[in-house]
């Protein structure tokens, strides 16, 4: 038997080396695959699962900015828009003695109230949305890199800046538009015939003056919305100040804020067609009545309430271009 086998193996050794080479390079192959496919599939659930856990983050991220958002603007229309540009007093007035200087103040009041509605909610949404998903993209990544934290008193901090808006930069703000509405509204005469197309047109005017300015609020954002400080200690937080300066900066973002205006800005004339009296169903640009009585239309199509509700719903945050602005700053710095 043993001799048997002995000659068996003697007569195909070759034939049995190969084979067993082959079984061996073969098991080693399946063995590579094999680990290569697990680690393969270990690499995309790791992958699934951080996506899903930035996604999850920056969800929530936007959730919060919206929120802060809708409460800063209503805090803007009760602080500023429920005390300042409003035309009661001077119809009062006007109601005892109809002087032409009242018309003139009420129509310069009534279009800048209008212009700064627009401008300060597109400006106020583009700064938070940009403040807010910086401040997201690097809690994110100091989170998955098991770095320190940003302390609470860091991002205070860095929010707090955006305050100045609030506080001075909207009179500013103000003053600005309030030059280049006199500049167009002056110059229609109060008993000139105007029809909703011409009054889109004066509105198109104003916005195409301020988006050529050299001294577009859009063009140095930051001065209207940010504190001007002298440098901080704390290097993260000048840090990420000065990255907050250098977005608001950047062309594509001041793209967004025109884009948004302009939509802005047809919301408005849609409001003011839903309030004209006599309009006719299929043509309501037709409609043509003396430029004093469109005063009390856009007044009522802007009203602010003292409780900071506006008839205007501009909904800046909920576009979409602002949403992939968002999501283009979160993913820079939680990648970064």
């Amino acid at each position: 038997m043993y001799d048997s086998v002995k000659k068996f193996v003697s007569r195909h050794k070759h034939k049995l080396i190969i084979s067993g080479a082959l079984f061996c390079s073969t098991a080693y192959v399946v063995y590579t695959i094999k680990n290569k496919l697990a680690e393969k599939k270990d690499k995309e659930s790791r992958e699934y699962l951080e996506r899903s856990r930035r996604q999850q983050h920056y969800e929530a991220t936007e959730n919060t900015s919206n929120r802060m958002i809708t409460e800063f603007v209503k805090q803007l229309h009760v602080k500023y828009f429920a005390k300042n540009l409003r035309i009661e007093n001077i119809i009062d007035k006007l109601k005892k003695q109809n002087d032409l200087a009242l018309w003139e103040e009420m129509r310069i009041c009534v279009f800048t109230r209008a212009c700064l509605l627009v401008y300060a909610e597109t400006m106020l949404v583009i700064t938070l949305k940009i403040q807010l998903n910086l401040l997201g993209g690097l809690v994110y990544k100091s989170l998955s890199q098991d770095s320190p934290p940003i302390c609470s008193k860091t991002q205070e901090d860095y929010l707090l800046h955006f305050s100045y808006f609030i506080e001075d930069g909207i009179q500013r703000l103000e003053e600005y538009l309030h030059s280049k509405v006199i500049k167009y509204v002056q110059q229609v005469p109060i008993q000139e015939q105007y029809n909703l197309q011409e009054l889109e047109k004066l509105f198109f005017l104003i916005q195409t003056e301020i988006a050529s300015d050299t001294d577009s609020p859009f063009r140095c954002i930051d001065s209207y919305m940010l504190h001007q400080m002298p440098q901080v200690r704390e290097a993260l937080l000048q840090d990420m100040v000065n990255e907050t300066r250098e977005l608001l900066k950047n062309d594509e973002i001041i793209s967004v804020a025109r884009y948004c205006t302009s939509h802005s800005f047809n919301k408005l004339m849609d409001a003011i067609t839903v309030n004209t009296p006599n309009r006719s169903a299929n043509l309501p640009t037709t409609v043509k009545m003396p430029f004093a009585k469109w005063l009390p239309i856009v007044d009522r199509s802007t009203k602010v309430t003292e409780s900071g509700d506006c008839s205007l719903k501009q909904n800046v945050h909920l576009d979409g271009k602002v949403k992939v602005l968002s999501a283009n700053v979160y993913e820079a710095f939680c990648s970064a």
